[in-house]
């Protein structure tokens, strides 16, 4: 019998009889382990309490706890590396070697014992017990992982955030509020508006296809294109003149088809709605590339569903977009929105529609409009039945109401 090259053990050997401890523990020994020892199940229970343990070999037959008593108190000792089990007995009927890998057994030894089998038996037990440390390490180095991943993620979703709607437009000329309901920690939706000059207001609603990091991404990287503070904002220049020229809707929205295409980011395209809001008439001008159909509430609750449209951004590098013009008079609501409003379901599986938006925000029509978002909030938890506002999809809206085009136009 060669001693193991394998790396050391600490092996209980528990028996109630000492010589038979004694001829396991020297043969343990020559193989190069550290043993201890336990002349019943009692013992070797306090003993896998206080001290680190391999590896259990354990006599079957005991007063008290017996060996398969033992194994089975062993696995509920709650969280510890595994602990390898041997049982010895002269028992090896098929019942009973079920019932001992029932109780949670390893492996077994017949007596009397073999000596080179139970070198064998220990080999077998150190290469489970270095595996599963292989394993343990690995699952450690997916938990930091993911820790710096979830790190990262909450990083990406403040940033996000502060891409949003910050405070009001201070106009007395119209009223904007907005609902912002990730379906993950960082979100494919994104929203919002801003002064572009003493008269206009651009708005928009975008929904990157897809959930999570990488549709988060895509969607931060196109917002920064239509966001007033970046040098690469895509929604207006200044002319040789030195005026401030304000693009298009469907000019700005090919410009940012056109970048995105270029940037060859597979299968990610994004929906979108944007537009223009003048204050003195109240003009929208808006395009509506493959998004939701924007609701238009009249003062009265009238509702009415723009369904005209282009291709989504992204998709096909030549593709066309067209300006749609509408006229809100006072009190008159627009509403955007992703389709996880829409596209809500309800416990039977039953989707939220664009008639049940349409017909809320009608009713709602005597709201102010904070209170509209707030209560869509509600009815939409209502409808999934969902408590924790965490949704299948991405919800979002952004509502608008033209008050009047008589009020003092803003500093710019």
């Amino acid at each position: 019998m060669e001693p193991t090259n394998s790396a050391s053990l600490c092996v209980l050997v528990v028996d109630d009889q000492a010589m038979q401890r004694l001829i396991v523990r020297r043969t343990l020994q020559k193989l190069g382990h550290r043993v201890v020892e336990a002349c019943c199940g009692d013992d070797a229970l306090e003993v896998l309490r206080r001290e680190p343990v391999d590896l259990v070999i354990s006599d079957w037959v005991m007063e008290g706890i017996d060996g398969v008593e033992l194994c089975r108190s062993l696995r509920k000792l709650g969280d510890r590396p595994y602990i390898y089990f041997i049982l010895m007995s002269s028992r090896d009927t098929r019942e009973d070697l079920l019932a001992g890998l029932k109780a949670g057994a390893d492996d077994f030894l017949r007596k009397p014992l073999d000596f080179d089998e139970l070198a064998l038996r220990i080999r077998s037990g150190q290469r489970l017990l270095a595996l599963q440390s292989s394993l343990n390490e690995r699952n450690k180095m997916l938990i930091d992982a993911l820790s710096r991943i979830d790190a990262d993620i909450r990083a990406a979703a403040d940033f996000q955030k502060g891409m949003l709607p910050n405070g009001s437009l201070e106009s007395t000329r119209s009223n904007f509020c907005w609902l912002f309901l990730p379906s993950a920690s960082v979100s494919g939706d994104g929203l919002n508006y801003f002064r572009l000059d003493a008269h206009r207001v651009g708005f928009y609603n975008v929904d990157v296809a897809g959930h999570g990091v990488a549709s988060a991404m895509v969607g931060m990287l196109m917002t920064q294109s239509l966001d007033p503070r970046s040098s690469g904002c895509v929604l207006r220049r200044t002319g040789a003149d030195g005026h401030v020229i304000i693009t298009p809707p469907s000019e700005a929205v090919s410009i940012l088809n056109r970048q995105m295409t270029s940037l060859q980011l597979g299968s990610n395209y994004l929906t979108c709605t944007y537009g223009l809001l003048d204050e003195r008439s109240g003009e929208v001008v808006l395009v509506r590339a493959g998004h939701t159909m924007p609701v238009v509430v009249r003062a009265d609750g009238t509702t009415e569903v723009l369904g005209d449209g282009d291709m989504p951004v992204g998709l096909f590098d030549n593709a066309d977009y067209h300006d749609i013009h509408l006229r809100l008079a006072p009190g008159d609501r627009l509403c955007l929105y992703s389709d996880g409003v829409t596209e809500s379901e309800s416990a039977d599986r039953v989707e939220y529609s664009v008639e049940r938006l349409a017909q809320f925000l009608g009713e709602a029509i005597s709201w102010p409009l904070a209170e509209v978002t707030r209560r869509l909030k509600d009815e939409l938890r209502h409808w999934s039945g969902n408590s924790s506002d965490i949704y299948r999809d991405d919800v979002s809206m952004l509502a608008i109401e033209y008050v009047n085009g008589t009020g003092p136009p803003p500093a710019v």
